[in-house]
């Protein structure tokens, strides 16, 4: 109740958007009905696609939320950053396997997250990369599967 309540005091939309998809993730466990409701307007107010079986940690933050699609098996843990018009999606077999996003992962706008995959700690997508393979820990991607450098631990 508190979540709904917080959800009428903000005009944040980061938070707005965050805390929808919390209410959806609540309700897909209690009434299919509330779970549908905050779905719809997830895919109306935002163009998002998220599907409520997904596991999401809380602290994920969305920058940009639009047009983002994750699917039911992908998992993101937290401290994840995700901009707009990114995809976490299935490969195309019988497995309908999906990425799996480890911590403090930054996400750029417009990547795409393809199959069964796992993407390391620390790691930074570029904007429009498409990562079909597994990366490491600490790692840039750009473009198609392309490790650039890796990332220094401070």
């Amino acid at each position: 109740m508190l979540k709904l309540f917080k959800l009428l005091l903000t005009h944040n939309p980061k938070k707005r958007f965050r805390l929808e998809c919390q209410l959806m993730f609540d309700y897909a466990k209690r009434s299919s009905f509330m779970r549908k409701r905050f779905q719809r307007r997830l895919y109306y107010i935002y163009g998002c696609e998220i599907s409520p079986s997904a596991h999401i940690d809380e602290n994920v933050e969305f920058i940009h939320p639009l047009g983002i699609v994750i699917g039911s098996k992908a998992v993101v843990e937290e401290g994840c950053i995700i901009y707009q018009q990114v995809t976490l999606g299935s490969d195309f077999t019988d497995t309908q396997k999906m990425p799996y996003v480890k911590k403090r992962t930054l996400i750029g706008a417009g990547a795409k997250l393809i199959g069964g995959i796992t993407i390391g700690e620390n790691c930074i997508i570029g904007a429009n990369a498409v990562v079909t393979r597994s990366v490491p820990d600490n790692s840039i991607v750009v473009g198609a599967n392309k490790i650039r450098s890796r990332i220094k631990k401070v």
